[in-house]
């Protein structure tokens, strides 16, 4: 019973304005007397009292006039805290009877939240928990990732929430006018993974020739294009093609950007390993199913890895990871970047374990964009970063487990996907906070100076 709501106001046709047709010759009675009629009617037809409401705010919170059928007599305003003779909901009874709400576990609970979260200690509602946590056994007792890994040494609450207690955030698939970062990333990998299985074993890949590699990207070209769009979002057709074109200029540099590979060398991509089910493909270089521990510590890894070049001889593997974005500015001097580039170590780790005859293993970033060379570890180097990323894994497990999960630096990291879990207030919160959880990774944090 507002102003804007009833009677309503007479608009113009939008097919038949009234300065065409005049609108009385369609509709001899207007809207708003049409609307009065049937209020009368309605209140008319009341057996006994007719009672009327309306608001006073607007949803957005301005203030609503009555309606001019409104009749103010016996108008009797409500409060909003009062308490109702007949509560609408139990929410409804509760806000109405704080004694009574602050009783409840749920309405308990959220204000020691609150309270928690102004604290400056380390609280229940930040990370700390008891030892041993079935949580945090259950989060570190899967096997791991990079990804996984990756989180657990630069954000150990998120690793939790993600691995212990199993949040995701939500991806809503549409027809988009470019590819996500992420998934164009997953096209070029999949069209170098394509590429090489179409040439080995035979001809092998070491031994094609440019033409070879270029015949065999433009049928995985043709195979992508056809198959991407029946399963997952991309863009309109003539970006489609573009971002294909792009896509393969990239493989192409990623397949072509070694001088020359020794012959009696095989390449394999997507090289599983880690697995808790056997792999339909014989031809691997080791048992996927042989399980990886990090040194040191009792955590199982697994992944894929992007490419690797192994000798017939089996003295030599050359492990690749390509990005499809451009090199930093100082990837040379980048090992493993504060922990956020672990694919290097972490594969080699894993190579070492599965192929314990080798005795040189390289392992390498390609980067896509660009014309940089390969930034590759290996020798001592290598060995020094494998002990160093193995010791900071054994160190993250141990604060888990004994002093609870607190947020790292990716906690403030823009793009962390559940950032949504944490206060609204981020940056008063960490500032609020930093003492107590430099307190608990006061370990790892040695890994976060590191590059």
């Amino acid at each position: 019973m507002t102003s804007k709501s009833w009677p309503r106001a007479e608009r113009d046709d939008p097919l038949i304005p009234n300065h065409i047709l005049p609108r009385r010759l369609l509709q001899p009675v207007s809207l708003p007397d049409r609307d009065r009629e049937n209020f009368n009617v309605i209140v008319g037809q009341a057996s006994c009292v007719v009672i009327l409401s309306r608001s006073r705010r607007s949803g957005q919170g301005a203030l609503q006039s009555p309606s001019a059928l409104w009749n103010d007599t016996n108008e009797e305003s409500l409060g909003r805290s009062r308490i109702p003779e007949h509560a609408f909901s139990e929410s409804d009874r509760l806000l109405a009877r704080p004694k009574e709400a602050v009783k409840t576990a749920r309405v308990n609970a959220s204000r020691e939240c609150w309270q928690d979260w102004g604290r400056e200690m380390l609280t229940a509602h930040d990370g700390a928990v008891r030892s041993p946590h079935p949580v945090i056994e259950r989060s570190l007792d899967g096997v791991q990732s990079t990804t996984s890994i990756r989180r657990l040494l630069r954000d150990p609450l998120g690793f939790v929430w993600r691995y212990g207690l199993g949040w995701q955030s939500p991806e809503f698939e549409q027809q988009p006018l470019a590819l996500p970062p992420r998934a164009f990333g997953e096209l070029v990998h999949e069209l170098i993974r394509r590429t090489i299985e179409t040439l080995e074993p035979e001809p092998g890949f070491a031994r094609s020739s440019e033409a070879d590699i270029e015949n065999a990207m433009n049928k995985a070209v043709a195979a992508v294009a056809e198959a991407w769009p029946l399963a997952r979002a991309v863009p309109p057709n003539i970006l489609w093609r573009h971002t294909l074109n792009e896509a393969a200029r990239l493989t192409r540099r990623g397949l072509t950007v070694d001088d020359h590979i020794l012959g009696g060398t095989r390449s394999w991509v997507e090289v599983p390993f880690g697995e808790t089910e056997p792999s339909a493909n014989d031809a691997l270089p080791w048992d996927p199913c042989r399980e990886v521990r990090i040194v040191g510590t009792n955590v199982r890894f697994g992944g894929r890895i992007d490419r690797l070049d192994l000798r017939e001889t089996a003295d030599a593997v050359r492990i690749s990871d390509y990005k499809s974005g451009e090199a930093p500015k100082n990837a040379k001097n980048i090992i493993i970047e504060h922990g956020n580039e672990l694919q290097r170590v972490l594969y080699a780790m894993a190579t070492r374990q599965l192929l314990p005859e080798t005795r040189t293993i390289v392992s390498r970033l390609v980067y896509l964009s660009g014309n940089t060379a390969p930034f590759a570890l290996t020798g001592n180097v290598l060995d020094e970063a494998i002990e160093d990323v193995a010791g900071f894994i054994a160190i993250a497990c141990n604060a888990l487990r004994n002093r609870g999960a607190v947020s790292g630096p990716d906690g403030l990291d823009k793009y962390n996907d559940l950032r949504l879990a944490l206060p609204s207030d981020r940056e008063a919160y960490f500032q609020r906070k930093q003492s107590a959880f430099s307190d608990v990774n006061k370990d790892l944090s040695r890994l976060w100076d590191r590059r």
